[in-house]
């Protein structure tokens, strides 16, 4: 058991909400743990003596409210100070990005500088504090907000260095920006007028469900439709996710073979083979599977999870082998993996189908914030710049293809199992979406290895997983991210000579 105090402006509090909040050991990985309070405690419980971390959504007064985390913490007799465990933890983070960034030339400025050592100033002031809980709190809440600003200070003047050493060389193709494209409004002429004048690259989303809602029978009609439009005005395809084991996704009557894993392989590969061979090189990009990582509603074992990916990924590479075969990761923090033991972690996932010998071309993560469930809670450019850089070692190309934030809180609360989500710098509005878009793709465009980064909707959509992340309103007047997204693009995508 390890146990924490909690300070809010240096005075203890005998309460925090803890949506989403979750224990971790070695490598980040979440474990299975009780967090509670007693005693005015933060309690985190688990059957083990090693050393563990707590990662929680945590308020940074004028910066946010993101997703933080302590370092690995030995058990002891005495509670720790949460807040100086914060700062310890995202000073550890700032120093190890530092070092790393500076062997790839980063040079930091003065004002660089400036935060980080204020940072670190105030972090040994807390030290010193150590028998003064509330007054350390309050030295490690400045020094936190001071590391917070520098990280996300870092994360920009890398991001821009290496943007322009990417398009000083190549540029950027017009299918690097995209964007999902809903079926719903295929007879929306306006609708599709802006799709055509906006991208060169949609991503359509379908699942087994619809296309398959029958075992002997096939829905094509509605994705024939979309995929006829979109080749016509040459506007380049990647549709998917081809398999999900979300109970949202997978057909009802595939429930009936939920027990026998061989019959549930040969039945998956027939599928994929049938829609990737159906639209041939119509259709340049597949999201074949998705989410294994995270959604396993049949209760796959580790290596049957792997054995679906790899039979998926090959059924597409024989159906057309010149199609674009992506492995999609949602949630890639993996905070489920501490309440559902039976997924994988995403980053041990990405290895082990690297390591396993699957035929697929990259990576697809969802990136999305700002609805308190599914792995959306909020979080700072420096981890989310982080996480990107975990992805080089793998060698493959990564997508991003689900990015999304909302232009105002979401009011929906999925019946009270939906918490806060926090926010970047400022509750959601149309100008933070805007900021965020602007700065995400900048930091993941400057990654060598990103090929793509899709939005998730261009239009609202009510029952959408976040109602306002469109870029533009559901009736299509813009947003203020509409003109950041166009401007952003026509600065990085160099025109195409004739």
């Amino acid at each position: 058991m390890i146990r924490f105090k909690i300070y809010d402006q240096g005075k203890e509090v005998a309460d925090m909400p803890l949506n989403g909040s979750y224990l971790f050991a070695q490598d980040e990985i979440p474990v299975r743990g009780r967090l509670e309070f007693a005693d005015g405690e933060l309690l985190g419980i688990r059957h083990s003596d090693s050393a563990i971390g707590l990662a929680s959504l945590w308020n940074v007064p004028e910066f946010g409210k993101v997703f933080l985390q302590t370092t690995r913490l030995p058990e002891r007799d005495k509670a720790y100070n949460l807040n100086v465990e914060i700062a310890r933890g995202r000073l550890l983070r700032l120093n190890q990005k530092r070092e790393e960034w500076g062997m790839v030339d980063l040079q930091l400025t003065e004002e660089h500088h400036k935060l980080i050592d204020g940072a670190m100033d105030n972090f040994v002031l807390a030290l010193c504090n150590a028998e003064k809980p509330g007054q350390a709190a309050l030295y490690a809440d400045r020094s936190l907000k001071l590391a917070m600003d520098a990280g996300e200070a870092m994360a920009a003047a890398h991001a821009e260095m290496f943007l322009a050493r990417r398009s000083s060389t190549q540029g950027f193709g017009r299918h690097s920006f995209g964007c999902c494209f809903n079926p719903s409004r295929i007879k929306d002429k306006e609708y599709l007028k802006l799709i055509k004048s906006n991208f060169h690259f949609v991503t359509i989303p379908v699942s087994w469900r619809q296309i398959q809602p029958e075992e002997q029978r096939q829905d094509f009609e509605l994705l024939d439709e979309c995929v006829e439009w979109l080749s016509h005005n040459r506007i380049a395809i990647k549709v998917g996710p081809l398999i999900s084991f979300s109970p949202n996704m997978v057909p009802d009557w595939l429930y009936i073979w939920e027990n026998d894993f061989e019959q549930l392989r040969e039945m998956a590969y027939e599928y994929v083979t049938s829609v990737v061979e159906r639209y041939g090189n119509k259709v340049q990009a597949w999201d074949v599977v998705s989410g294994l990582n995270a959604d396993n509603c049949f209760r796959f074992s580790f290596d049957q999870i792997i054995e679906m990916t790899r039979s998926a990924c090959l059924a597409a590479k024989r159906a057309f082998q010149r199609c674009l075969v992506l492995v999609e990761l949602t949630e890639p923090w993996g905070e489920y993996y501490a309440v559902n033991q039976r997924t994988v972690p995403p980053m041990i996932y990405a290895d082990m189908v690297v390591q396993s010998g699957v035929n697929f071309d990259g990576y697809g993560l969802k990136i999305r914030f700002g609805r308190g469930g599914a792995g959306m809670w909020s979080r700072d450019l420096l981890e989310l710049s982080g996480l990107l850089d975990r992805f080089a070692a793998f060698g493959k190309q990564v997508h991003l293809s689900g990015v999304q934030v909302p232009s105002r809180p979401d009011p929906r609360d999925n019946v009270g199992k939906i918490g806060d989500p926090g926010f970047w710098h400022e509750p959601w509005s149309e100008e933070i979406q805007a900021r965020w878009l602007d700065s995400v793709y900048r930091i993941a465009l400057s990654k060598p290895y990103v090929e793509t980064v899709t939005w998730q909707d261009f239009a609202d959509c009510e029952d959408g997983i976040l109602m306002s992340g469109g870029l533009v309103n559901s009736d299509l007047t813009p947003k203020a991210v509409y003109e950041t997204f166009g401007g952003l693009k026509k600065n990085l995508v160099k025109p195409t000579k004739k």
